[in-house]
């Protein structure tokens, strides 16, 4: 069984994105996602970790800001099945994924104006713009919103698919329902304990 790690609780920034090839893959029906605040000491000072489960298995979590999760929490995005997309490019130890509930915008907006929705500071940036639209209507309740759930790490050791960056990320993302996620730090002292002496 392949496992896949939970990566960094933070998106990754624009200009990296920009230097990578990537692909987004997503599910094909919607699917019911409890999210909630967990405790994690990796979270960043002044934030909050949220972890994300689906059949109680744990697939995702991300940081938020201290002051903006009660305002997340009440704003109800996962009260609805939703669907998932993994948006996976090369990178870091083998394939890197930045895991997002795609959301209709009324239902994101519900509760707060443009400037104050902290669903903002979780959107990864600009680039899945375009790919999270629905159709080419611009109305708020076809456009999609991709909020971060969190970032899952494939080793180039465990890849499934090598001669396929789109297969790979498919398998990823259905590694990422079924709850196949563990620690990344664990793994990187393995490998690095388990290379030869140079």
């Amino acid at each position: 069984m392949t496992t896949l790690f939970f990566g960094d609780m933070l998106p990754p920034s624009p200009e990296a994105e920009k230097r990578r090839e990537h692909v987004l893959v997503g599910t094909a029906t919607p699917i019911k996602l409890d999210v909630r605040p967990i405790e994690h000491d990796l979270t960043p000072r002044g934030s909050i970790c949220i972890g994300t489960f689906h059949e109680d298995r744990p697939i995702g979590r991300c940081a938020i800001p201290r002051d903006s999760v009660q305002d997340f929490l009440e704003m109800d995005l996962f009260d609805r099945p939703v669907a998932l997309a993994l948006n996976v490019r090369k990178g870091g130890p083998g394939m890197e994924g930045s895991l997002l509930a795609l959301v209709p915008m009324d239902r994101a907006s519900r509760g707060g104006s443009e400037r104050d929705e902290p669903w903002r500071a979780s959107v990864p940036g600009a680039a899945y713009d375009d790919a999270i639209k629905s159709g080419g209507d611009d109305s708020r309740s076809t456009q999609l919103v991709g909020i971060f759930l969190g970032e899952v790490v494939r080793f180039e050791g465990d890849r499934r698919e090598p001669a396929s960056m789109l297969r790979e990320a498919a398998d990823m993302l259905a590694c990422v329902i079924r709850g196949q996620v563990d620690s990344v730090g664990g793994r990187v002292l393995e490998d690095l304990t388990a290379r030869p002496e140079g």
